[in-house]
């Protein structure tokens, strides 16, 4: 690679960090392949290079850049967002061309195109100092995939309110502020939400003492109960379950991806998560078995597959499932072809349940999840052992399990004393 003309190349090389340095017309080229390679159709891969891509070469050949340039590329962004604000551009186009940005960006630093996903931006604005200290919290070992998201919450929403107190660093944290921010939570937030921010920041103080920022865990300030109310939320009846797969078209590649995992969540009681991160090697066929590690708890689960859920898995798979490289078993029906999002099994569950004429309302303990708790019901109606269920569902304490036993009426009401042949009689006052 030559370097002549440009030292900060030759002080890349003599230094041993390894610039890549590709041309920006290369970088489009590099792009429409990728794109091939993901399934776009040639009408998408055209759209998307003329609309999102082009404008960001053409600004490179503004300011005379041949290669792929950070300050030219955090120039053209600036550009864009004030275009935005100026109404000049709609927030489709905006959007579009921020996408835009964020793809070639990936393609350049890691030479694959990778479907992105737009984030929301966090409402809790932090300052290098805390941004730094989130980012190593988050790595740290006591931190599962399963917990990431909510410790993100919990964190930032902890280190904005600091800086919202004046507080810039830990130098002058200590009880009182760790007491204040835990009633400032306390005043918006549900019983449950507090009891996970609570939660997490006993885990933010240790991380905090262990790594020498503070001088205490603070362990016994947050030792204070937190009374949940617990809302025992209906099973769904099998009735409706039947219903509901009766109404799916198990001739389309859609339908057959559709009912292969609400059977799947029907019969075994997999978390939604789970089954969406389900891998083809997941799946023992030769001897009958599910096996995974739950992204909840981090445990291994084995589950028995049985003969319609392997069925309409081996249907999918070999009739429905689009073909590309991906490991995942369940994807989206269009390319690229990805793992499903978090709410989509959610969304297709509800419109097969409209289209079976089954009501559904917010919060009747209806929604996809429900699955998993008839599951659970069955079971415990089945007089099978409460430990044997908590194994099946995944459960990490026993007490989730026990929820289950109040939606076993039939046999409550055994429980219940019959007053049939005790005497009664008034107390007068």
């Amino acid at each position: 690679m030559k370097t002549q003309g440009n030292p900060l190349d030759k002080f890349a090389l003599e230094s041993g960090v390894l610039m890549n340095i590709i041309s920006i017309n290369e970088l489009m080229v590099q792009a429409k392949e990728e794109m091939q390679k993901l399934g776009y159709s040639p009408y998408t891969i055209r759209n998307e290079c003329e609309i999102a891509l082009a404008p960001i070469v053409r600004y490179h050949e503004q300011f005379g850049k041949e290669n792929f340039d950070t300050d030219v590329i955090d120039e053209y962004v600036k550009g864009v967002e004030k275009n935005a604000t100026c109404g000049e551009i709609g927030r489709y186009r905006y959007l579009l061309l921020k996408r835009g940005v964020a793809r070639l960006t990936v393609l350049h630093d890691t030479g694959k195109l990778e479907w992105i996903r737009p984030l929301r931006a966090s409402k809790f604005k932090l300052n290098k100092y805390y941004d730094e200290i989130l980012t190593e919290y988050l790595s740290c070992e006591t931190i599962t995939p399963g917990t990431q998201k909510s410790a993100f919450w919990v964190a930032r929403k902890y280190f904005a309110w600091l800086i919202q107190m004046g507080n810039y660093d830990f130098s002058n944290v200590g009880c009182n502020e760790i007491q204040q921010f835990m009633i400032y939570c306390s005043n918006h937030i549900d019983e449950g939400s507090l009891c996970i921010v609570k939660r997490h920041m006993k885990k933010i103080c240790r991380y905090l003492a262990k790594s020498g920022r503070s001088a205490n865990s603070h362990a016994s300030l947050l030792s204070f109960p937190v009374y949940v109310k617990q809302k025992i939320l209906p099973a769904i009846p099998q009735e409706e379950v039947n219903d509901t797969l009766d109404v799916i078209d198990r001739s389309s590649s859609k339908g057959k991806r559709d009912y292969a995992i609400i059977l799947l969540s029907t019969v075994t009681g997999l978390r939604g998560i789970d089954i969406r991160k389900l891998k083809l090697k997941d799946i023992d066929w030769k001897n009958g078995e599910i096996r995974i590690v739950q992204s909840k708890t981090s445990k291994s689960l084995a589950l028995p597959l049985t003969k319609d859920v392997g069925e309409a898995i081996r249907d999918y798979i070999l009739n429905g499932r689009p073909k590309c490289d991906s490991k995942t078993i369940f994807l989206s029906c269009y390319a690229p072809y990805q793992a499903l999002s978090r709410s989509i099994a959610g969304y297709f569950y509800n419109t097969y349940r409209k289209e079976a004429g089954l009501s559904h309302e917010p919060f009747d303990g209806k929604s996809f999840h429900a699955l998993r708790r008839s599951v659970g019901r069955n079971m415990i109606t089945s007089g099978i052992p409460v430990t044997t269920v908590a194994q099946v569902l995944g459960h990490g304490n026993i007490n989730s399990t026990k929820k289950y036993i109040s939606l076993d009426s039939k046999h409550l009401k055994e429980c219940a004393l019959d007053f049939t042949d005790i005497e009664l009689t008034r107390r007068e006052a």
